[in-house]
């Protein structure tokens, strides 16, 4: 099992860019911190003033089973959800258009941290928009595979990395030139996620279609 950068990461980031640009950035944040009772630090990595590349991490105090269930009980206090509309994360990304509705800016998610009691889950944007594009999908397959990645809810993973690709560090490789022009699609997030267990010390990969933990090499690129 090959690790990059620091963990899964090979993260090419080179210090955090000022916020003072980005309009709405702090109500923003309290409407997450009231509606997931929780602190909230937001940085960025735009590379230009015309754009804000955040990255979001929530620290709630519950584990994982109950942020799940709380996120299955959500009853959004105004407007109208049909079938399609997203449940889940209806708050999030309500926020997260208005904050996006008041900048003139280009503004995306670079990566979603959840820090909870037992676990870390962080998310990885792998095109433009993907994180609030698939938030609501990530979080329902978070719910529905949550006995096979707990081992039949008998031990939590302390880390979680959604997604990861398998290793191919070869510049001609498809999903490598995918990754880098932003032409990924929504499946990519659905393939495969990374673990790391207590009980060992190497990471683990989990497998959404076979609902089964295996091993074997894995990458995580970071914008």
């Amino acid at each position: 099992m090959s690790k990059l950068g620091n963990e899964f990461f090979n993260n090419s980031k080179i210090g955090d860019k000022s916020t003072d640009h980005i309009i709405g950035l702090e109500t923003f944040k309290k409407s997450l911190e009231m509606n997931y009772y929780a602190e909230v630090s937001i940085g960025n990595y735009g590379l230009k003033k015309e754009s804000a590349n955040l990255t979001i991490d929530i620290k709630c105090n519950f584990s994982l089973n109950e942020s799940l269930f709380y996120l299955n009980k959500i009853s959004p206090n105004q407007g109208t959800l049909n079938e399609s509309s997203p449940k889940k994360t209806i708050l999030f990304l309500r926020a997260y258009s208005e904050l996006k509705k008041l900048n003139t800016l280009y503004v995306d998610i670079s990566e979603l941290t959840i820090s909870l009691t037992d676990t870390t889950i962080l998310i990885s944007k792998i095109y433009n928009q993907s994180i609030a594009d698939q938030a609501e999908n990530i979080f329902t397959e978070l719910v529905q595979h949550n006995l096979y990645y707990t081992k039949g809810l008998n031990e939590t993973p302390f880390e979680m990395f959604i997604p990861v690709f398998e290793e191919d560090t070869l510049e001609s490789d498809t999903k490598l030139r995918n990754i880098v022009s932003d032409n990924n699609n929504t499946n990519d997030y659905f393939g495969f996620w990374g673990m790391y267990y207590d009980q060992t010390e190497e990471a683990a990969i989990y497998d959404l279609n076979t609902k089964t933990i295996i091993h074997g090499d894995i990458q995580i690129l970071s914008e």
